[in-house]
């Protein structure tokens, strides 16, 4: 269980973008540089380190990122990287397997760790104390802890007030709304790392696009990749007008519903719709849900968190269900064939908005 734990915390690290320093997270970015690669090296008072902030905002990308410059500057640091969901849910499966113990003191071998999404707690109270216990275990140990969360700890009710001592007793840090000429200096990298052919003057694009989607980072990054994906099938020169028709065309686009996805996959592996949503571990469904979340990100182009909801799932979840699909996939011939029948069967149906 803890191996298959360390291998997907490193899986979740291949492909991480290039973390753009602009000025509201300049403290964020340098509030992370007190995690280092060993236990008992950190100057600081406290272990843990807290990044909050708004749903899409960054957090996710600067926890990833973290781990990607210590794990290249140190090849043999022993981290893990997982949502406070998963974390909860393996150790009751520890408990149920009475290695419990076992769990524990693996944990306490680690260099890091990196918990997301804390606020999870909020709807799930009765799952507090075996985060609790680890946090405790962790501390005794020394290792250092990374919390991400949409909310400051203080703010999550009801959250076991050790859990609020132990965030306070560390380095609490905000992620806040990006300005709009931070929104324009992330488009403009974007546009030049998807190689977008931009009309000049260039800026004026990039103005136009920040302008209009005051979004989170997460979902205008996916606004620009939407952009990428239309310029690879249709080529030809962006700039405001163009852009300001796309915006409105794109609006105006349903996309294919979840509902719609869940069932043509429960009928392609022969299971109930319901089974597939449902928290089961039952082994016939892993495969299922991970085609039927690979599938929601392909063909409606819903961020992970949203995909995440209708799954029950955290978007780190997901996250790891992808990777876990596109690592099957090259030796699972007769899955790819599933996957491109469902995609074509998908694409005749009639599109709903799943809004």
């Amino acid at each position: 269980m803890f191996d298959e734990l360390l291998a997907a915390s490193r899986s979740a690290l291949r492909g991480v973008d290039t973390y753009l320093s602009l000025d509201e997270n300049q403290f964020a970015q340098a509030a992370v540089t007190r995690l280092h690669a060993h236990r008992g090296s950190a100057t600081h008072s406290g272990s843990i380190t807290l990044i909050h902030g708004a749903a899409g905002i960054g957090k996710t990308h600067l926890a990833r990122w973290t781990l990607a410059e210590l794990t290249r500057k140190h090849p043999c640091l022993k981290f893990v990287y997982a949502s406070v969901q998963d974390l909860c849910e393996l150790m009751q499966l520890a408990d149920e397997r009475q290695s419990l113990a076992e769990f524990l003191e693996n944990c306490q071998s680690l260099d890091l760790i990196v918990c997301e999404d804390i606020h999870w707690l909020e709807t799930s109270p009765f799952s507090q104390p075996w985060f609790v216990m680890l946090i405790e275990t962790l501390e005794m140990c020394l290792t250092q802890v990374l919390i991400t969360s949409r909310k400051p700890v203080g703010e999550i009710r009801p959250l076991d007030q050790r859990l609020v001592s132990r965030c306070h007793g560390g380095l609490c840090v905000q992620l806040p709304i990006l300005s709009h000429q931070s929104r324009v200096k992330l488009v403009t990298e974007w546009f030049q790392e998807l190689k977008l052919p931009i009309l000049k003057p260039f800026a004026a694009s990039a103005e136009f696009l920040a302008e209009r989607l005051p979004i989170p980072p997460r979902e205008l990054r996916q606004a620009v990749i939407d952009l990428a994906d239309l310029q690879s099938r249709q080529r030809s020169l962006i700039d405001v007008k163009y852009l300001e028709q796309w915006l409105e065309k794109s609006n105006r686009t349903p996309r294919l519903s979840f509902d719609a996805i869940v069932v043509q996959v429960a009928d392609e592996f022969g299971v109930e719709p319901n089974d597939i949503r449902s928290r089961s571990r039952q082994q016939g469904l892993a495969v299922p849900r991970q085609c039927a979340m690979w599938l929601a990100r392909e063909l409606t182009g819903r961020p992970l968190e949203q995909i995440g909801q209708y799954f029950d799932r955290s978007h780190t979840t997901v996250s790891h269900s992808l990777t876990k699909l596109n690592e099957l996939m090259p030796s699972a011939p007769s899955l790819r064939q599933q996957l491109q029948r469902l995609r074509q069967q998908l694409k005749e149906l009639p599109l709903e908005d799943c809004a």
